[in-house]
C-alpha cells in the first residue's frame, strides 16, 4: 500500500489519491449545473452571447471610463492622505473593495453604501454600490439606487431592467413597457429587452404584441430555441393552446431526443395539462438513468402514475420574465461572466423567489467563488421534495464537506441513499467523501452498494470503478482493486488517471514493470503538466534502474509540485543514485518542512544519516 500523507480538505490523504482524478466537479457530479442549457446544435446562441460579452468588455453594462467598478483608484473626491478611521469615507471605500474581491457582496455593498452617504453625488460609486446591492440580493436597496441612477440621467441597462421588473411584479405593465421601450439595445440588452418587453405585453394580455416583441431575436443567429420557447410560454400563459403547442414543437426541432430537457420538461407538462399524458410519457421515456435528466423525468412519470397534473410553469408575467433572465444567465460562460450570471439570476429571483433553476445556478456561482456558506444557504431554500430538490441536496452535501461538516455531509447522503433505493448518485458521493477522509473500508461499502444499484457497468461508470479501486487498494484489497482498474481501462482505455494509478501501483509492487512503464508513458503524454503523473513516470524509471532518465522526470515533477513531500523525496533518491549525494541530502532536508507523514519522516531521518543502500543490479526491484 502506498505511503500516506496528511489528509487535506477535499484532497484526500495519500500519495496515490493525489494521482487520481481529483477534479471533484467530475468525480462528485455536477448535479444539474449544466442540466438546463440548450443543446449543442443550437450553438449559435451561445456564440452570439459570447461575442456580445467581448464587445461589452464582460460587464453588465458598458459604463465607460468614468466607472469605478473595475478601477483600482478611489473616487476622486476622496482625500487619499486623510487618516483612515473606522468611519472615514476612504476607509469604507477600501473595506468595500476588499470585501468585493472576497466576493462578500453584502459586506461590500454595506461599506460602499457608507462611503456613498458621504459622497452621494459620486456617479461611479453609486453605480458600483447598485451592482453590489443587486448581487447581494438586497433588492430594496438596489431599487432605491436604481431610481437614483434614473433620476441622474444615467442609462444603466441593469438598473432599467430592475425597475421594469418591479413594475411587472406590481402588475404595472404600462410602466414596464414605457421603461423598456426607452432602453438602448446594446450588448446583452439586445437579448434581455425583447424578452422583457414580450412579458410586459403578455401581462397586459396583449398576446400579439408579446409575440411581436420577440421578433428582434429572429435576427440573432442561433436564438431559434429561445425565441420559440418563449413564444410557447406566452401562448400557454394566455390560454392559446394550439399556438403554444406549435411553438413548443418548433423549439424541440426535428428530433425531440436532441432537445434540451428544459424544453422537453415544459412541453411535456403542457401536454399533461391538456390531458395528453401518453404523449408526454413518450417524450419522457427518452430520458432514464442516474443523471439529473433521468431523475427530472422520473419524477414526472411518478406524477403521472399518481394521476396528478403539474401546475402551470408560468403563473404570471413576472414568472415569464424571470424565465427570460434565467435563460440569458444559463448560457453565459462562467469563467468570463460569473458576475453577469449572478446579476441575471438575481433579477430572475427578484421576480420569482421560488425558482429552483435560478437558485441552483446562483449557488453554483457562489460555490465557484469559494463562498460555500452562501451556496449552502441557497440550496437549503430549494424545496427538497420538488423536481430539483434532489440536485440541491447533493450539492448541499458537497458544501457541507467544504465547510468541514463532514459528518453532516455523510448523514445527508446516507439519508438520501435510503430515500431512493433505485439511485446510485448519493452513494457515489458518500463513497467519495469517505475516501477523502481515508475511511477506506466504509468507502468501499458505499461504492459496492452503488455498483449493485447501477447493475451493468458501462460508459462513464468507469469513474466509480476507479474510485472504488483506490479505496480497495488503500484497504489492502489489491486483487479486487486491480480488477476494478483493469475494467475501468476496458471502458476508457486511454484514461490518464487510471493509467497512472494502476501503472504506479504496479511499479510500487514491483510487478508488470514493462506494462506499467507503457501505461505511464501514455498517461504522461496526455498530462505533461500534471506533477503527480510526471512523478509516477520518473519513479517508474527509478525502479527500473534508469536513474539518469528518472532525474529528468522527477526534476520536472518537483517544479510542477514543489510543495509535495513524496515527490521531493523521490528526487532526492534519484540524485543519490546518480552520485549527486549533496543535492540528495538537500532535497531530503526540504521534505521535513513539507508536512510528511510519520512513516516518511522516519525514512527521511534515516536517509540523512545513512544515505541509501547500494542499488540492486536490476534496479530497485531487481
Amino acid at each position: 500500500m502506498a505511503r500516506l500523507r496528511p489528509a487535506g480538505r477535499g484532497g484526500g490523504g495519500n500519495v496515490l489519491f493525489a494521482r487520481q482524478f481529483v477534479y471533484r466537479g467530475n468525480m462528485m457530479g455536477l448535479a444539474g449545473r449544466s442540466a438546463d442549457k440548450f443543446p449543442a446544435r443550437r450553438g449559435g446562441w451561445c456564440a452570439a452571447i459570447t461575442v456580445a460579452l467581448l464587445i461589452a468588455g464582460c460587464t453588465p453594462d458598458n459604463p465607460g471610463n468614468e466607472d469605478t467598478a473595475n478601477s483600482e483608484e478611489p473616487p476622486r473626491q476622496f482625500n487619499v492622505v486623510e487618516p483612515i478611521g473606522q468611519r472615514s469615507p476612504y476607509g469604507n471605500y477600501l473595506a468595500g473593495r476588499f470585501a468585493e474581491r472576497q466576493k462578500d457582496f453584502a459586506q461590500a455593498a454595506a461599506a460602499l453604501g457608507r462611503a456613498l452617504d458621504d459622497f452621494p453625488d459620486n456617479a461611479g460609486l453609486l453605480r458600483r454600490t447598485f451592482y453590489l446591492s443587486l448581487e447581494a440580493g438586497q433588492n430594496d436597496t438596489a431599487l432605491r439606487m436604481a431610481r437614483k441612477l434614473e433620476k441622474s440621467g444615467a442609462k444603466i441597462s441593469t438598473a432599467q431592467l430592475l425597475l421594469a421588473a418591479e413594475s411587472v411584479k406590481n402588475d404595472n405593465f404600462a410602466g414596464a413597457l414605457q421603461q423598456l421601450e426607452s432602453m438602448e439595445r446594446e450588448d446583452l440588452a439586445r437579448y434581455s429587452v425583447p424578452l422583457a418587453l414580450a412579458w410586459a405585453h403578455a401581462g397586459a394580455k396583449e398576446t400579439a404584441g408579446a409575440i411581436a416583441a420577440l421578433a428582434p431575436l429572429d435576427k440573432e443567429s442561433g436564438f431559434e430555441t429561445l425565441r420559440y420557447l418563449h413564444e410557447a410560454f406566452i401562448n400557454d400563459f394566455t390560454g392559446q393552446a394550439g399556438p403554444a403547442e406549435a411553438a413548443y414543437r418548433a423549439a424541440l426541432g426535428d428530433d425531440p431526443t436532441l432537445g434540451a430537457n428544459r424544453v422537453i420538461s415544459a412541453y411535456g407538462a403542457f401536454l399533461e395539462r391538456q390531458d395528453r399524458a401518453s404523449v408526454a410519457a413518450g417524450l419522457y421515456d427518452g430520458f432514464t438513468g442516474a443523471d439529473m435528466d433521468g431523475l427530472l423525468f422520473e419524477i414526472a412519470r411518478e406524477r403521472m402514475a399518481a394521476g396528478r397534473k403539474p401546475e402551470p410553469r408560468i403563473g404570471s408575467a413576472a414568472d415569464g420574465m424571470a424565465e427570460g433572465f434565467f435563460d440569458i444567465a444559463s448560457i453565459l460562460p462562467k469563467e468570463r461572466a460569473s458576475e453577469i450570471i449572478l446579476i441575471y439570476c438575481r433579477l430572475a429571483l427578484y421576480l420569482r423567489p421560488d425558482f429552483p433553476l435560478a437558485q441552483l445556478l446562483l449557488a453554483d456561482i457562489y460555490e465557484g467563488y469559494g463562498r460555500y456558506e452562501e451556496a449552502a444557504e441557497i440550496h437549503r431554500g430549494i424545496d427538497p421534495s420538488g423536481a430539483y430538490g434532489w440536485a440541491a441536496r447533493l450539492r448541499l452535501a458537497d458544501e457541507l464537506y467544504d465547510l468541514d461538516d463532514v459528518e453532516g455531509a455523510i448523514e445527508l447522503l446516507s439519508q438520501m441513499a435510503d430515500e431512493r433505493p433505485d439511485r446510485s448518485d448519493a452513494l457515489v458521493r458518500l463513497g467519495n467523501i469517505l475516501r477523502y477522509q481515508e475511511r477506506f473500508a466504509e468507502s468501499v461499502a458505499a461504492y459496492d452498494q452503488a455498483v449493485e444499484r447501477i447493475g451493468e457497468i458501462i460508459g462513464d461508470n468507469w469513474t466509480i470503478l476507479y474510485s472504488r479501486g483506490i479505496s480497495l487498494e488503500q484497504s489492502d484489497q489489491w486483487e479486487r482493486a486491480e480488477k476494478d482498474f483493469l475494467r475501468a481501462l476496458e471502458l476508457e482505455p486511454d484514461q490518464p488517471f487510471v493509467l497512472n494509478y494502476l501503472g504506479y501501483s504496479w511499479v510500487e509492487k514491483g510487478k508488470n514493470l514493462v506494462e506499467a512503464r507503457e501505461m505511464l508513458e501514455r498517461a504522461v503524454a496526455q498530462r505533461q503538466d500534471d506533477g503527480y503523473i510526471v512523478d509516477s513516470m520518473g519513479w517508474a524509471l527509478y525502479k527500473l534502474g534508469e536513474y539518469e532518465d528518472a532525474v529528468v522526470y522527477l526534476e520536472r515533477a518537483v517544479a510542477l509540485r514543489p510543495q509535495d513531500p513524496v515527490i521531493n523525496d523521490h528526487l532526492g533518491d534519484a540524485y543519490w543514485r546518480v552520485g549527486r549525494q549533496d543535492e540528495a541530502r538537500i532535497q531530503w532536508s526540504r521534505v521535513s518542512g513539507l508536512g510528511p507523514d510519520d512513516e516518511l519522516r522516519v525514512q527521511i531521518q534515516q536517509k540523512l544519516k545513512q544515505g541509501l543502500p547500494a542499488a540492486n543490479p536490476g534496479g530497485e526491484n531487481g
